[in-house]
């Protein structure tokens, strides 16, 4: 039987291919790669097709995990903030033993400075999309349901920004989403002195009109039928922003719980309010399962 030269050419090719698979050629920046950082606490790194580069998120698993059904497998995704990044909750020692204590997988993503969001001026940082990405390789690696609920989302500072907009854009992901010091009415201009934050140009561009497409607080009422928490400080610069976020939500009669702590625009606030968002979200997501 003769064979032709494009068969051939067909042959060679996926002689080679197994060849790459074998020696994991092609599986190295495809497959997940997996690092205990402490008992169970594991890196998870990735070649991020979004973003064009390898990235990692942080997961908090509970004790005896495999032994949790999947679809029984509550899941919170918390958003660091500006400067910060997926190990700094972690290497906190109480924040991490309350995560560990928490009985919830927690997902730590690397958000950089991207605010969670695709940038109409750098056309390349699809933060938004990529973090699709995170959660879509991390359920896959940890088996995680599908149901909405058992997914909630926190984030502080421009994590708060970050986990109130996407989930406004994901409502079908999410139960819960819980706020600390986020900035909630922004970008935008006009606010109180010592209320406000200077715009990312460089992020958001200059064109205001496209602002409002961002900012959480024309979102809010896609919010309907989650559990939300806002937590603000009393001297922080983000409580006006955060205070319009809360009357809009009252406006659209959507339930909420609100709070204010001691303090400002700081680490220790979060730190702080990490109990309360670990509680709600327990609650939540309890209810939930419940109804």
């Amino acid at each position: 039987m003769m064979i032709s030269g494009h068969s051939i050419n067909m042959l060679v090719f996926v002689l080679a291919l197994m060849v790459l698979l074998f020696e994991g050629g092609l599986t190295d920046a495809a497959v997940p790669e997996v690092k205990e950082l402490f008992p169970r606490i594991e890196a998870v790194s990735f070649f991020s097709t979004r973003l064009k580069q390898r990235k990692r998120a942080v997961v908090v698993l509970p004790v005896e995990w495999q032994k949790i059904k999947p679809e029984d497998r509550r899941t919170l995704v918390i958003l660091h903030g500006r400067g910060r990044h997926e190990l700094t909750l972690i290497d906190e020692k109480t924040i991490r033993k309350q995560l560990l204590d928490s009985g919830l997988f927690v997902i730590l993503p690397d958000g950089d400075d991207g605010w969670y969001l695709n940038s109409p001026v750098r056309k390349q940082d699809v933060y938004e999309a990529y973090l699709e990405e995170v959660l879509s390789v991390v359920s896959q690696e940890y088996q995680l349901p599908k149901d909405r609920k058992r997914w909630a989302i926190a984030g502080w500072s421009m994590g708060g920004f970050g986990c109130v907009n996407f989930a406004e854009r994901h409502p079908e992901q999410f139960a819960a989403v819980s706020s600390i010091i986020g900035l909630l009415d922004f970008p935008r201009t006009g606010l109180p002195k010592g209320q406000s934050y200077k715009v990312p140009l460089e992020r958001f561009g200059t064109d205001e009109t496209i602002w409002k497409r961002f900012n959480p607080l024309n979102g809010a009422e896609k919010l309907k039928g989650m559990s939300v928490l806002i937590i603000t400080a009393d001297a922080a610069f983000d409580r006006t922003m955060n205070e319009h976020f809360r009357d809009r939500l009252v406006k659209l009669n959507q339930t909420h719980k609100y709070v204010e702590l001691k303090g400002g625009h700081t680490f220790p606030v979060v730190r702080e309010a990490i109990p309360h968002v670990l509680a709600f979200t327990k609650r939540a997501l309890q209810k939930q399962q419940d109804e």
